[in-house]
């Protein structure tokens, strides 16, 4: 039976936690991809005979999400750059927490996802008070299609944010996007959850940050339910119908978000969405 691996075993091999209990092997290919990982009784589990076949569509997710945000190189050297702040800061100032959101940040612009979901982990524990650990374990977890727990981290990092400001409006965006996968369909969703709601929040989120690529994202997402949300569900939320004049707005926030983002084929999707946005105004 296929189950998550416990965050504190962390030998690589899953043979023994640290409390000298022994564990079943971990999932090869989930240590291959470098991905959060889980263990198995065997692949023909009698307990679950369909846990594997269920398994492996994790693996084709991740490497459907790689190949969609695959930038050349471009978050990879955003996320060295900004380990070596941190790391200069903690240097400076001998803070632990900042050393682990180092860590982390270190192990993204290697595509560790493992361990650097292990060092944001272990930076919430040391500070649960702070949103950096909470928002960086987010973009972990998406970006190892874990978007149920993606989307919590979020939540919890835009409670922790002041109200308004640029680190609230950047969580609120990505759990909004974690939110509208598949995977959530049945995860208890925010009060904010409905279509005034959401039209609210996402102007008071693009007005807090409009040179986020995920903000104007989800403001062009909820003025266009019809249009397909970025890997995942649209007009999730009970949408209602859409006028011409919040179409073509949503069509101007998809290729804002066109323009910010610098992977090929996400590109090419918000761009596709603009166009279905202007041509369904246009017909109305």
């Amino acid at each position: 039976m296929l189950r998550l691996r416990p965050a504190a075993v962390r030998d690589g091999r899953g043979c023994f936690s640290g409390d000298g209990r022994k564990k079943h092997p971990v999932c090869p290919i989930c240590v291959k991809l470098k991905v959060p990982t889980t263990y198995w009784c065997c692949v023909n589990c009698p307990g679950n005979p369909g846990a594997w076949r269920g398994h492996t569509e994790l693996h084709k997710q991740v490497r459907r999400h790689r190949r969609r945000s695959k930038d050349g190189g471009v978050m990879q050297q955003q996320h060295h750059e900004a380990a070596e702040v941190q790391a200069q800061y903690a240097a400076q100032t001998g803070d632990e927490y900042s050393e682990l959101l180092a860590k982390g940040l270190r192990y993204a612009s290697k595509e560790d996802l493992r361990r650097e979901a292990y060092a944001f982990r272990d930076a919430i524990a040391l500070r649960p008070d702070r949103p950096v650990g909470y928002f960086n374990l987010g973009i972990a977890l998406t970006n190892s299609t874990h978007y149920a727990e993606a989307a919590q981290r979020f939540l919890e990092a835009k409670e922790r944010y002041p109200v308004g400001s640029e680190g609230w409006a950047e969580a609120t965006a990505r759990a909004f996007s974690s939110l509208t996968q598949e995977e959530c369909a049945d995860v208890a969703k925010p009060d904010w959850w409905n279509d005034e709601g959401l039209k609210a929040l996402s102007a008071r989120v693009v007005r807090a940050v409009p040179d986020d690529m995920n903000a104007c994202e989800m403001r062009a997402a909820v003025l266009s339910p019809g249009a397909d949300v970025l890997g995942g569900v649209s007009g999730i939320w009970g949408a209602v119908v859409r006028s011409a004049a919040e179409l073509k707005e949503a069509a101007t926030y998809f290729e804002r978000a066109a323009a910010l983002c610098p992977a090929p084929v996400m590109r090419a999707d918000f761009t596709d969405r603009a166009a279905w946005c202007r041509t369904k105004a246009e017909t109305m």
